[in-house]
């Protein structure tokens, strides 16, 4: 008995265009332009509009932005995703960081890269500071800030704590919602 398959199973099933309140319909003209069709993540965000129409502005204010180099928040973001398990955002963010300047080596290290060859002393730092974030931040010392201010200006740790923070939210809610993975690598 042979069983075919339909596409992704979804508990919350993402919304299409024609489902999207009107005043999404620009948004996602314009992630279909991005992506070729609306990654579910969006889809299933989009049955609360306002979250949607708001999400979008602060993600790109903070990954699209600034003065961190795209590599060092890639870093942070897919080791985040690592820690918290999230094979939506690791996929999707192994494709952008890997146009973005993360190497193959650094991805497949990850989760050692304290002994690994793959990564300088300042990629280190992005990614013991993202692993200490997500991890405990209440338990966060001065002494962690003060690391990375070997690497960084103040304003790049905000930009470099936004980009983590942003990483844990989507992470939750991708993981919450058992979206399926439609964006950057889904083999």
């Amino acid at each position: 008995m042979s069983t075919a398959t339909t596409g992704p199973s979804y508990v919350i099933t993402p919304l299409t265009k024609e489902q999207a309140d009107a005043s999404l319909q620009s948004t996602f003209d314009k992630l279909t332009h991005v992506f070729g069709h609306i990654p579910s993540f969006f889809g299933v965000m989009a049955r609360v509009p306002e979250a949607l129409k708001h999400f979008l502005p602060l993600y790109a204010a903070v990954i699209d932005k600034g003065s961190v180099e795209a590599k060092y928040k890639e870093l942070a973001y897919l080791k985040t995703a690592q820690i918290n398990g999230c094979e939506y955002c690791f996929r999707a963010h192994t494709a952008s960081g890997k146009k973005n300047g993360v190497t193959d080596e650094q991805i497949k290290t990850l989760a050692f890269f304290r002994r690994s060859n793959a990564f300088d002393e300042k990629e280190k730092a992005v990614l013991l500071y993202a692993e200490r974030v997500t991890r405990g931040a209440s338990a966060m010392r001065p002494a962690a800030l003060q690391e990375l201010k070997h690497h960084f200006t103040d304003d790049q740790i905000v930009e470099l704590t936004l980009t983590i923070s942003i990483a844990n939210f989507t992470n939750r809610f991708n993981d919450a919602m058992l979206t399926t993975p439609d964006i950057g690598d889904v083999r």
